[in-house]
C-alpha cells in the first residue's frame, strides 16, 4: 500500500518539501487489562512486514491494534522483533505487508532544514492522520536526539519525521515543552541499526516483552517524567523507598538462605515480586526458583528461572538459577533410575552454568555448581561403564572447584561446600588421601554438616582406616539421624 501526501500550498516553506511521499503509516490503538481502550500512538513501515514505533507507546497494553486509517485496514501485530529502550525504539512484526518508508541518513540532517512529522493526534475523537510541519533546530545529547520546532503532541509518538526528500530522518519521541510547539526525535541511524538487529530475530509476544527488566525501567521513567515537579518528587520518594525495601528484603532472604529456611525465603521473594521492585525482580525470580528447587518443587522452580532469564537476558542470575534447578532435577531423576533423563538434565545444567560464567566470569558460586553437576554426571557415566568419560568429568569438576576457591577466598560456608565438591571428585578418581584432606578442610570450616563426615568416612574406609571411618559415620549420624550407620 502507498500513501501519497501532496503539498497544496504556495509561497510558503512547505513548498520545500517533497511533492510526493511514499510509505504506510498506522494508528496504534491500545487495549488494557481492564478492557479499556486508551492512548494511541503512531507506527510506520520500515520493511514489508515490519513497523517501527516508540517503546513507551506499547507499555502496559495487553493488545495492540494497528490501523491503516486511510485504507480502512487493520493489520495483525505478531509481536516485538527488536527493541532499544535507550533510544525508545521498537520494531514489531506484522502478519501482512505495507509500503515501507525510505530511511535517510540522520547524520546529514542540518539545522534549519524543513521537516514534518506524521501522526494521529486527534484520537479518540477522530482517527485522521495529521502532518505537523516545522524546522529542525539542532541536536542534543551528543547527537543522540534531534530537536525540532513543530506543533506536535500526544498521538505523534512513534511517527516518522521526514525531510524534504520524503526520507525518514528521525522517529518522534515526545514534546519538548508544555506548549507543544517543539519536539524531540530519535535519529534514523539508530533505527537503521535496530532494523539490522531485527534480521532473523525471533518474534517475542508483547506480554513477554513487557516483563523484561529494561522495559519495566522504561515504565518507571515514564511515570517519573509525567506531571508537575511535586508529583515527580513523590514518585522519586516512592522509588527511593522501593530501593530501601528491596535491599532489606534481599538481606533477609540471604539470612534465611544461610539458615536453609527455604519456605521463608520463598515468602520473602514473593513479596519482592508482588511489590514489583524492579531492580530486584530478576534476582528474586532466580533465587526463588533455587529455593523451590531445594524443596523439590522443580516445575515451579524452572518457571521462575525462565522468568528471570526473560526479565534480564544479559544477567547471569537466570541462567545460574536454571542450571541449579536442572542439577537438582537431574539428581532426582537419577535417584528414580531414569538415567537417560538425568544425563540430559546434567548436560543442561552444565550448559546453563557455562552461559552464566560467560556473563559473570568472576562469580565463584557458578563454578562450584557446575563442578558439582559434572561430578554427579560423572557418577552416572561410571555406573554406565563409561570410565573415560567419567574421569574427564571428575577432572573438570576439580578444575571448577579450584577456580571457585581462587575466586572466593573468604566465605567459610561456601569454601566448605567447594572443598567437598573437590574432595568428592578426587575420591571418585581414587585419590582418597587427597579427598580426605579436602573433606577435613570442609569439616574445619563447617563442622555441623553431616555429609562431610560421611564422605570422609567412605574415603577412610577405602584406605582401610576402618576405626576412623566408623567414628566419622557415627558423627554423621549424630548430626543427622537420616544418615544410617555405615555397615
Amino acid at each position: 500500500m502507498e500513501i501519497c501526501i501532496v503539498t497544496d500550498t504556495k509561497n510558503d516553506k512547505s513548498q520545500q518539501l517533497a511533492e510526493e511521499i511514499r510509505g504506510t503509516t498506522l494508528l496504534l490503538e491500545m487495549e488494557y487489562a481492564d478492557e479499556s481502550i486508551g492512548s494511541s500512538g503512531t507506527a510506520f513501515f520500515v520493511a514489508d512486514d515490519k513497523i517501527a514505533t516508540n517503546c513507551h507507546v506499547l507499555l502496559e497494553a495487553t493488545t495492540v491494534i494497528a490501523k491503516h486509517v486511510e485504507a480502512d485496514v487493520i493489520y495483525t501485530v505478531e509481536g516485538i522483533i527488536a527493541f532499544d529502550t535507550a533510544n525508545d525504539l521498537a520494531i514489531l512484526k506484522i502478519l501482512d505487508e505495507g509500503a515501507s518508508f525510505q530511511l535517510g541518513d540522520s547524520d546529514r540532517a542540518q539545522p534549519g532544514e524543513p521537516i514534518y512529522v506524521l501522526g494521529y493526534p486527534g484520537y479518540p475523537e477522530e482517527e485522521r492522520r495529521s502532518k505537523a510541519e516545522g524546522t529542525l533546530v539542532g541536536f542534543l545529547n551528543h547527537g543522540k536526539r534531534i530537536w525540532f520546532k513543530a506543533p506536535v503532541g500526544p498521538g505523534y509518538s512513534g511517527g516518522p519525521m521526514l525531510n524534504s526528500k520524503g526520507e525518514v530522518i528521525a522517529v518522534h519521541h515526545g514534546s519538548k515543552n508544555r506548549s507543544g510547539d517543539a519536539g524531540i526525535a530519535i535519529p534514523s541511524n539508530a533505527l537503521k541499526a535496530l532494523l539490522t538487529e531485527a534480521q532473523g530475530a525471533k518474534v517475542e509476544p508483547l506480554s513477554a516483552w513487557q516483563k523484561r527488566r529494561d522495559v519495566l525501567n522504561v515504565t518507571v521513567y515514564k511515570l517519573y517524567g509525567c506531571g508537575t515537579w511535586p508529583k515527580r518528587s513523590i514518585v522519586m520518594l516512592r522509588l527511593a523507598w522501593h530501593l530501601i525495601k528491596g535491599f532489606c528484603y534481599a538481606i533477609l532472604a540471604n539470612i534465611k538462605t544461610d539458615a536453609e529456611d527455604y519456605a521463608r525465603v520463598i515468602t520473602i521473594y514473593d513479596k519482592i515480586i508482588a511489590s514489583k521492585l524492579i531492580p530486584f525482580l530478576g534476582a528474586a525470580y532466580a533465587y526463588r526458583g533455587m529455593a523451590k528447587s531445594e524443596l523439590q518443587n522443580y516445575q515451579d522452580a524452572m518457571e521462575d528461572a525462565n522468568e528471570a532469564i526473560l526479565l534480564e537476558p544479559k544477567s547471569y542470575n537466570g541462567y545460574y538459577s536454571r542450571g541449579y534447578v536442572n542439577q537438582g532435577l537431574g539428581k532426582s531423576k537419577a535417584d528414580q533410575g531414569d538415567i537417560t533423563e538425568a544425563e540430559k538434565l546434567y548436560q543442561a545444567a552444565i550448559s546453563d552454568c557455562a552461559e552464566a560464567i560467560n556473563l559473570k566470569p568472576e562469580r565463584a558460586k557458578i563454578y562450584n555448581t557446575r563442578g558439582w553437576a559434572k561430578y554427579l554426571f560423572g557418577q552416572l557415566e561410571t555406573e554406565q561403564g563409561n570410565a573415560a568419560a567419567a574421569q574427564n568429568l571428575y577432572q573438570e569438576a576439580i578444575s571448577d572447584a579450584d577456580e571457585a576457591l581462587y575466586l572466593q577466598p573468604k566465605s567459610a560456608k561456601f569454601r566448605s561446600n567447594t572443598y567437598h565438591t573437590r574432595g568428592a571428585a578426587k575420591a571418585a578418581l581414587g585419590d582418597h588421601k587427597a579427598a580426605i584432606e579436602d573433606f577435613s578442610e570442609s569439616i574445619r570450616l563447617n563442622p555441623k554438616e553431616a555429609l562431610y563426615y560421611h564422605d570422609r568416612g567412605k574415603a577412610k574406609e577405602a584406605l582401610n582406616q576402618h576405626e576412623e571411618a566408623k567414628a566419622d559415620f557415627a558423627k554423621a549420624t549424630e548430626l543427622d539421624p537420616d544418615f544410617e550407620k555405615h555397615p
